[in-house]
């Protein structure tokens, strides 16, 4: 039984033979004329012009016609937004129920001059080695734009989850792509290099940013942030020196920026700047810490002794009462001050209430 297809109960076979020039000619003709006047054109449109008068073309014709022209590049055929490649001709050629839906459009050629501008105008974008063929690059070009629109939309779901900047940014750029993307005619798609190389220069270099900040620079922008944490804590004291108070409010400002971008190369040296005078403000505090919670604690070794004093207490009891109280203190005392110092203040405050407890139990 022979392939077949069919179309308003139209049989059609889908065995093709050699296809004559001037059908090919005839069919171009047509659609330019149609293209020219800014018409839409189905592939239903086609056959039932060719297959009325006074052409009356079979269907073997028509589709062997239109299955040459798309091989050979002159046609592109677009069904939903997609645009089928050269080789997909029998998905819409064996349904024909589809061609009310299928829009064919004829396929212009760049001169050699224009090919040639455009080249040069996707080398620094798309990489000195892009194709110098037109649908070769055309492919080319829009295999980089669904790997730019894959690698935003993982940025987009960093920005989302981690709180970094660019979010509007990230938008932008998916939304450029996304409307050369939408561009169905091969053709006006790539001849938007040219037309929009402004745009598309401000994109790519806005792309490049979020890219070099999204792969390269996430862990420091973590730590830029953990350092103003770090810095606020001791702000008031910070701020009595103005170029650190400047500095510190320079970082905040960044940090908080939708599009830093232009700053971000500042941050280090600015952190810099700061990280000593923290350092020294930190370490003077917590020295006298120290000294404060080391004063409070032979106050309350001499408030226990005191009381095992007036309690006449036996040896073994002052040893018990004071021995927690003396190790706590002789750790703080050999100890780098630090932010622990709390921590071991807490731990004497609850030995002494431990002592006292000893005292009256054994008293």
């Amino acid at each position: 039984m022979d392939d077949k297809a069919f179309f308003n109960r139209i049989q059609i076979p889908l065995g093709f033979n050699r296809t004559d020039t001037g059908d090919l000619q005839r069919v171009m003709a047509f659609l330019d004329e149609r293209s020219s006047a800014d018409m839409s054109v189905f592939l239903s449109d086609v056959f039932s012009w060719f297959s009325g008068q006074p052409y009356a073309w079979s269907g073997g014709r028509f589709t062997r016609s239109i299955s040459s022209l798309f091989a050979d590049y002159m046609i592109s055929c677009v069904m939903d937004g997609n645009i089928f490649l050269h080789h997909h001709s029998s998905i819409f050629l064996e349904v024909p129920d589809q061609w009310d839906q299928v829009r064919v459009i004829p396929r212009k050629r760049l001169s050699p001059d224009e090919l040639e501008e455009i080249v040069a105008l996707c080398q620094p974008i798309l990489g000195l080695d892009c194709p110098v063929n037109q649908d070769d690059l055309t492919r080319f070009m829009i295999g980089c734009l669904h790997r730019w629109k894959s690698s935003l939309t993982v940025f987009a779901s960093l920005a989302e989850a981690g709180q970094y900047p660019g979010a509007s940014d990230i938008d932008s750029c998916l939304s450029f792509i996304q409307a050369w993307l939408a561009i169905a005619d091969p053709f006006e798609k790539i001849s938007f290099v040219r037309n929009g190389k402004n745009e598309i220069s401000s994109f790519y270099d806005m792309f490049v940013r979020l890219k070099d900040f999204y792969e390269s620079r996430t862990a420091r922008w973590e730590s830029w942030r953990k350092s103003l944490e770090k810095f606020s804590e001791f702000e008031p004291f910070l701020k009595k020196d103005a170029e650190v108070a400047s500095d510190l409010s320079n970082l905040r400002l960044v940090l908080e920026m939708e599009h830093p971008w232009d700053k971000i190369g500042d941050i280090d040296a600015t952190i810099a700047r700061i990280k000593p005078v923290y350092e020294r403000i930190r370490s003077d505090k917590y020295a006298r810490l120290q000294q404060d919670t080391l004063l409070q604690i032979d106050q309350m070794i001499e408030t226990i002794s005191q009381l095992l004093e007036n309690v006449h207490a036996r040896n073994e009891v002052r040893n018990m009462a004071l021995v927690e109280l003396q190790k706590i203190r002789k750790a703080i005392k050999i100890d780098k001050p630090d932010i622990q110092i709390f921590k071991k203040r807490e731990i004497a405050e609850e030995a002494f209430e431990k002592a006292q407890d000893i005292v009256l139990t054994h008293s």
